[in-house]
């Protein structure tokens, strides 16, 4: 009896290793912001709902999610709060679900495009745009 505890923080652990750091990807795409809110991220789910100029500042990947309502949205708040580290002020939300392949033990990706949104920069914006073209004529004269 004096192990019980042990049973819901296991169930905690689990839950909290489907969103670790291993199944996630960044590829950069633009340069990073200053850093944005989280809630002012919005969430976006049709193309049609994109209504200002921006650019796409990279793609994350949340990989293996269990393919459950719970493990969903937590994906999507950890996604969230990451591109809001990067500066997005959207996120376009997409996913991938193995079962549609066929797969026996269906896990689904979130795939998510963190967009800045470019009719509101301010002089720190512009020069981290400046900042990232620099550094990427740079690297391709060193053949990087």
């Amino acid at each position: 009896m004096k192990k019980l505890w042990v049973l819901p923080f296991m169930f905690l652990l689990g839950a909290c290793a489907t969103l670790n750091q291993a199944n996630m990807d960044w590829i950069p795409i633009g340069p990073e912001f200053p850093q944005t809110m989280p809630p002012d991220v919005e969430i976006l789910t049709d193309k049609n709902q994109i209504t200002r100029p921006y650019g796409n500042l990279g793609l994350l990947r949340i990989k293996n999610l269990e393919p459950d309502r719970d493990t969903l949205k937590r994906g999507v708040e950890k996604a969230r709060r990451y591109v809001a580290a990067k500066g997005a002020d959207a996120m376009f939300l997409g996913q991938y679900n193995s079962a549609e392949d066929g797969a026996p033990n269906p896990k689904v990706t979130l795939i998510v495009y963190a967009l800045k949104y470019v009719d509101n920069l301010d002089e720190k914006d512009l020069k981290a745009i400046e900042d990232f073209e620099i550094d990427g004529a740079l690297n391709a004269s060193l053949g990087l």
